[in-house]
């Protein structure tokens, strides 16, 4: 009865692992036409608990936990382990939250965080030109929450399935088409706005993944209270800012986050004042789906929606020369994606490791619940390497000694029998 549950709870063990595994690797296939329209998590009910959203006029306040400064604000829940990149690129992580406080304590400058002359003329995705003839130019645009609205220009901050955002992202997808890039503006509605949308949004996000585009981008506005966090001015057109959000609990964090750093440094050159900052949240945001999805926060609800239309036109200006993706007017234009970067190769090379780590976790748990101690588990290692590891490489050695002592037995029972 006792091997029986070690049995159960070894094969228990190995497909919590397969599944764990199944993961990063459906985020490694090349044909996006095989993603799933519904997560792993989500089959669970596991998913969109994280990627909730305060009501608009609420929002949380992150502080410096030393001097009590206020660092950043935004109208989303926060979680410890959560972090945000300041407009001088400064770090810091929320340690603490409390109430509609959280304390962040600062870790370090994203040193990275820059953008360099040559890349104005050289694609700044990879040290050598991309090649052409390998995917499109296509910008992918969604709205997970299509009611959201500009209390000045809309009335309201939520129009159901036809808010103001619609209208910012059509600014947008315009920006980018008078640039010669097409883009792919879906405003499939998902209410109501709540934390499940996500799971809806998905739907849309995968349907736009299979016309493989260079960028899915999921546009919002945010509901801080204070429009003066997001209204600027940038060579002198009044916008609002643009904030870039990127889910850490996805395969594709380290790539999402190398795209949305090297969108920052662009503009920081080209156009400075326009970005509010780069956070990093709790939650997917349907973004491992892809190693260069972004979530973005186009001013607030109480910012005048023309200034957010002027907002997203200038923040399109970024797309082409980041991606490194020409209009199809140009040489070798409609076909010239973002090419793989180092960062990418090292996070199919994370996400591999981890497949590892997962396997090897699963065999070190299996091992311990049917030994019972660490002293079994390192008796029960010990023996398998003695007894199993070497019959597997001494198989052929076994065989073949057992072969000879067989013929041998065979020709004295045939001279016995004689």
């Amino acid at each position: 009865m006792k091997n029986k549950t070690y049995l159960y709870v070894g094969i228990a063990v190995l497909i919590l692992g397969a599944v764990l595994i199944s993961i990063p690797v459906a985020n490694l296939a090349l044909n996006t036409q095989q993603i799933s329209a519904v997560s792993f998590l989500d089959r669970f009910g596991l998913s969109g608990g994280y990627e909730q959203e305060l009501q608009p006029g609420e929002s949380i306040s992150i502080v410096d936990d030393k001097t009590g400064a206020v660092i950043d604000k935004i109208s989303r829940v926060v979680y410890p382990g959560d972090e945000t990149i300041n407009e001088a690129n400064a770090i810091y992580k929320i340690v603490k939250v409390k109430g509609n406080k959280a304390f962040a304590t600062k870790t370090g400058e994203a040193s990275d965080i820059v953008w360099l002359d040559e890349w104005d003329t050289l694609p700044a995705a990879a040290s050598e030109p991309a090649k052409t003839g390998t995917g499109n130019s296509k910008i992918a645009i969604y709205y997970t929450h299509t009611g959201e609205s500009y209390v000045p220009t809309d009335g309201t901050e939520s129009i159901p399935a036809k808010g103001g955002i619609l209208k910012v992202g059509t600014a947008f997808a315009s920006a980018l088409k008078a640039k010669g890039i097409a883009a792919l503006d879906d405003k499939t509605p998902h209410e109501p706005h709540d934390a499940n949308a996500y799971h809806r949004s998905r739907r849309t996000a995968v349907r736009l993944m299979k016309q493989n585009p260079a960028a899915l981008l999921d546009v919002h506005r945010d509901g801080v209270p204070d429009p003066d966090f997001y209204n600027n001015e940038v060579e002198g057109e009044k916008v609002t800012r643009v904030r870039l959000v990127v889910g850490r609990q996805n395969p594709n964090m380290a790539t999402n986050l190398e795209f949305a750093k090297r969108i920052k440094a662009y503009m920081d050159k080209h156009k400075p004042g326009l970005m509010r900052g780069i956070y990093i949240g709790r939650g997917s945001y349907n973004q491992d789906l892809s190693p260069r999805a972004m979530l973005l926060e186009i001013g607030t609800h109480t910012n005048d929606r023309n200034r957010a239309e002027k907002g997203a036109d200038e923040f399109a200006e970024a797309l082409p020369a980041v991606l490194n993706i020409k209009s199809a007017a140009q040489p070798g234009g409609g076909n010239t994606p973002f090419s793989s970067s180092p960062g990418e190769g090292k996070s199919i090379w994370s996400s591999i490791a981890w497949m590892i780590g997962v396997v090897l976790i699963g065999g070190a748990i299996f091992l311990f619940i049917s030994t019972g101690s660490l002293k079994g588990m390192k008796s029960k290692v010990s023996e398998l390497r003695k007894t199993e590891f070497a019959n597997i490489f001494g198989l052929k050695k076994v065989s073949k000694k057992t072969s000879i002592k067989e013929r041998r037995v065979q020709k004295e029972d045939t001279k016995n029998k004689e």
